[in-house]
């Protein structure tokens, strides 16, 4: 058995801690412990492996190394891990890495930091984390091998953090430092050892998107399929493709239309481990209850003045639906480009649909941006706002959303393409 003893000291002391494993480069909820009053807490389990674990609540963990018959004493402060057992050489180790990376770490952690901030500190911290690398050095030679390559990869991750998070002001491309250019370039995830880390999988996805933000800035347009191709060139390990590709691509899918059968005859190849597999698996028995032909679950929403409007009723027609809210600036962007596209099918089969999900309490001001606005087409609020009958039917979280409906009453499509995109119209057109 493994005993994990600590006290925790942060300005504000929860009250329950948690342990999680890292499994294929994510934490896994392991176990919950309270913790008292004085800040102390402890575990006694059995270890799943030997390797880097993580304690925290919501806001924040710090990172150890658990194995077996293992006896940890640690303290937890708002600067990160203080190792008490000075026999534990592996996690006296650790608390010295948390040390040399948390000034980068705590500005990538606060939203009120910008480039301003982190910029001038990079080769600080770069300094620091090659003197560590170099020094770095226990009784265990597998520790010290996943270590430092923790090191590397995890300033490498903060970097690129840096530039990702949301802030009040980004930089240009030509304020980066040389640093991003030296750290981006070259040979990237030949191995799976980033899925020893807790941030191991977001540090792949947070690489390939960095590529993508330096493909937009030439002027490219960067979309999901540009995304994916980004990640199957510059990933290595197939392995880690597999994770990347299921994440970004493979399995956020809302329907099982052709678009996502020519994806996945194109980039299933990578998806190589059986969890994986299985992984895909599951979402696919899920989404094909969405797929083109299949009977459109029926759903309905008032007009301004109250009338009730159901898809049903929309039968004998192609339906085009929107779900937007007045407080949605994508949403907004759009409307111009689907106020075109209805002009420019006007006298068609077709009915364009619009889909509030605005607060049923805010229906006059969604009336008078509809009359301010002088939109077109068919308007419709829904009864619960974001609960509303057409958003628990067909799974819609996020907004804007585009869904497409057969004459017949079925599924052409719940996640179709944007107005603001030929696809749609063409889409439209296929099925009148």
């Amino acid at each position: 058995m493994t005993m994990v003893q600590g006290t925790i000291s942060t300005k504000k002391i929860p009250t329950e801690i948690t342990l999680y494993t890292v499994v294929n480069g994510f934490t896994v909820l392991h176990s919950t412990s309270s913790v008292t009053k004085d800040g102390s807490f402890g575990f006694l389990f059995a270890p799943q492996y030997s390797g880097f674990y993580t304690l925290g609540d919501a806001k924040s963990t710090v990172r150890i190394y658990v194995a077996p018959g293992k006896q940890i004493s640690i303290a937890i402060t708002d600067e990160g891990l203080t190792n008490l057992n000075p026999e534990d050489q592996e996690n006296s180790q650790l608390a010295v890495w948390d040390k040399v990376i948390y000034p980068l770490k705590r500005l990538n952690m606060v939203g009120t930091f910008t480039y301003k901030d982190i910029f001038p500190i990079l080769p600080k911290v770069e300094k620091a984390k090659d003197a560590f690398i170099q020094t770095a050095k226990t009784n265990n030679p597998r520790f010290n091998q996943l270590l430092k390559g923790l090191a590397r990869d995890e300033f490498e991750y903060q970097l690129y953090r840096s530039v990702s998070l949301p802030r009040s002001v980004h930089p240009t491309f030509d304020q980066y430092p040389p640093i991003f250019k030296q750290y981006s370039s070259g040979v990237h995830f030949a191995t799976t050892a980033s899925l020893n880390y807790d941030f191991g999988r977001m540090f792949v996805m947070s690489y390939v998107s960095y590529l993508a933000s330096v493909k937009r800035n030439e002027g490219v347009k960067v979309d999901a399929d540009l995304m994916a191709s980004l990640g199957v060139e510059n990933i290595k390990n197939d392995t880690l493709k597999g994770y990347f590709l299921l994440s970004t691509y493979l399995m956020g899918a809302k329907t099982y239309d052709q678009a996502y059968k020519d994806k996945l005859e194109k980039y299933r190849k990578y998806v190589v481990t059986e969890s994986q597999k299985t992984a895909l698996d599951a979402f696919l028995l899920k989404i094909k209850g969405y797929s083109e032909g299949v009977k459109a679950m029926d759903f309905w929403g008032s007009t301004v003045d109250g009338k009730k409007v159901t898809l049903a009723d929309l039968k004998g027609k192609v339906v085009v639906v929107d779900v937007w809210a007045t407080w949605c600036a994508p949403c907004k962007k759009e409307i111009p480009f689907l106020t075109k596209l209805e002009e420019e099918m006007k006298g068609k089969n077709v009915t364009f649909v619009s889909y509030s999900i605005d607060d049923i309490k805010d229906h006059d001001k969604w009336a008078k941006f509809i009359e301010d606005g002088k939109l077109g087409g068919l308007q419709l609020i829904g009864e619960a706002a974001g609960k509303s009958n057409i958003s628990t039917s067909y799974k819609i979280v996020t907004i804007p959303r585009f869904m497409v409906f057969s004459k017949e009453g079925n599924i052409v499509s719940i996640d179709a393409p944007r107005p603001s995109t030929p696809e749609l119209k063409s889409l439209i057109e296929k099925f009148l």
